[in-house]
C-alpha cells in the first residue's frame, strides 16, 4: 500500500514538473480542445434554438388548425347577404370549426388602433361564445389593448363599444394582428362588395392526420374547380420533423469528428513526449512501476486537460449565452430558457462523452509503446 502511495505522489509530481517546463504541452491540448468544443457547442444550442423557433411558430399557429379561405366577389348579390352552404360541414364530426367573414373594409378603435374586421353569423358562433358580452356583440382581440375593457370602435361611419378579449388558441392564427369581430347584421351594406369567406377547423387529436383533412379539403373544392387558399401547419411540421433529423445527424457528425481530432492531436502530443520521455519511461519500469500505471497517468492527464477545457468553455458560453446568440439574430424569445436547459441537454453530454473518448483513444500509442521490453529501451 505504501509503494503503490508512493508511485502515485512521484507520478503526479513528475507530471506537474513536466508541465511547467514544458507549457507548451498541456496549453496547445487545452486550447485546441476548447476551440473544437467552443464550436460544436455553438452549432448544438444554435440547432436547439432552431428548432424552438420553429415550434414557437407552430404553437403559435396551432399544431392541429386548419384555415380556409374562399374568396366571394360582388357578382352574387343573393350569395353576399344570405348564409352559404357549408361544404366542411361534415368536419364538425372530427373537431371544432368557426366560419367567419373577412370583410373589405377596415375598423379603428379611439386610440387610432387599425382592425381588421369580421362578421359572424348568430347561428354558429362555436368556440366565440365565451368571448361574448352581455353588454355588446362586438369583440376586439388585441395583444396591446386592456383587456376585457370596453373599446370604441368606428367602421365606416358607424360606431359602437367592443370588449377588448384576449385570444384564444382557437383564433391565436387567425389574429395576427388586432381584428374586430361583429354581428353579420351589423354591417349589411360593407358585406355586399364582398368578403373572404374564412373557416377555422381545429381538429381533435384522435382525429385523422391533419394532412389527410387538408387533402380531403383540396379535393373538395377542385370538384367543384374552386381554388381557396388553404393554410396548415403542414409545411411548419415537415420543416420541424427535417430540422430535428438534421440536428440528429450533425449532432452524431460533430460527436465522431470531435472525438477523432481530439484523438489525433492528444495522441501526436503524447507519442513525441512518450519519446522525449522513452529513457526516463524505462527507468521507472526497472525500478517496478507497472507499465499500466504510466499508461494510466498518460489516459488521465489528456482527460483532465480535455475535461478541464471543455467545462471552461461550456460555462462561458452558458454565461454569455444572451449575447452571443443575440448577435446571431435569434429573437429574444428564443434565447431565454423556458424551463429547459440546451447547456444540460443530452447533447451536450454526447459532447463531453466524445472528448473523454478523444482522451482515452489518445493514449493507445503509448500503450503499445510501454510494450517494449526494458532492456532494449535501456540498452
Amino acid at each position: 500500500m505504501k509503494s503503490l502511495i508512493l508511485i502515485v505522489s512521484y507520478l503526479w509530481k513528475d507530471t506537474c514538473s513536466r508541465w511547467f517546463e514544458q507549457p507548451g504541452s498541456p496549453l496547445a491540448r487545452w486550447f485546441v480542445t476548447a476551440m473544437l468544443v467552443a464550436v460544436a457547442t455553438v452549432m448544438l444550442i444554435s440547432l436547439n434554438l432552431l428548432e424552438r423557433s420553429l415550434r414557437e411558430r407552430l404553437e403559435h399557429f396551432g399544431l392541429n388548425t386548419l384555415l380556409v379561405r374562399e374568396t366571394v366577389s360582388p357578382v352574387d348579390q343573393d350569395l353576399l347577404v344570405s348564409e352559404r352552404m357549408n361544404r366542411m360541414a361534415e368536419l364538425s364530426r372530427y373537431g371544432s370549426f368557426l366560419r367567419l367573414r373577412q370583410l373589405y373594409v377596415r375598423g379603428q378603435t379611439e386610440w387610432r388602433n387599425d382592425l381588421a374586421v369580421f362578421s359572424y353569423s348568430t347561428t354558429t358562433l362555436g368556440p366565440i361564445t365565451n368571448l361574448l358580452s352581455l353588454e355588446t356583440p362586438l369583440i376586439c382581440l388585441s395583444e396591446s389593448l386592456p383587456e376585457n375593457t370596453l373599446v370604441e370602435v368606428t367602421v365606416n361611419h358607424r360606431r359602437g363599444l367592443a370588449m377588448v378579449r384576449r385570444p384564444n388558441d382557437f383564433l391565436r392564427p387567425l389574429a395576427l394582428e388586432n381584428i374586430l369581430i361583429v354581428p353579420q347584421d351589423w354591417l349589411t351594406e360593407e358585406q355586399r362588395m364582398g368578403y373572404v369567406d374564412t373557416l377555422i377547423f381545429q381538429r381533435r387529436e384522435d382525429a385523422p392526420p391533419m394532412a389527410q383533412t387538408v387533402e380531403a379539403v383540396q379535393i373538395l373544392f377542385s370538384m367543384e374547380q374552386l381554388t381557396p387558399q388553404i393554410q396548415s401547419p403542414l409545411e411548419l411540421i415537415r420543416a420541424w420533423e427535417s430540422l430535428k433529423e438534421r440536428q440528429r445527424q450533425w449532432r452524431a457528425g460533430l460527436a465522431i469528428g470531435l472525438g477523432f481530432t481530439l484523438a489525433l492531436v492528444f495522441g501526436a502530443i503524447a507519442v513525441l513526449e512518450f519519446r522525449q520521455n522513452l529513457y526516463v519511461t524505462a527507468l521507472l519500469r526497472s525500478f517496478g512501476v507497472p507499465a499500466r500505471w504510466l499508461w494510466f497517468r498518460q489516459w488521465q492527464e489528456s482527460a483532465f486537460i480535455a475535461n478541464l477545457a471543455a467545462l471552461t468553455v461550456i460555462g462561458l458560453l452558458y454565461f454569455c449565452h444572451p449575447m452571443i446568440f443575440a448577435a446571431l439574430g435569434f429573437p429574444p424569445s428564443v434565447i431565454q430558457f423556458d424551463g429547459t436547459n440546451p447547456y444540460c441537454s443530452l447533447e451536450i453530454g454526447m459532447l463531453l462523452l466524445c472528448v473523454n473518448a478523444g482522451a482515452f483513444l489518445s493514449s493507445i500509442p503509448v500503450a503499445a509503446g510501454l510494450r517494449n521490453p526494458i532492456g532494449k529501451v535501456l540498452a
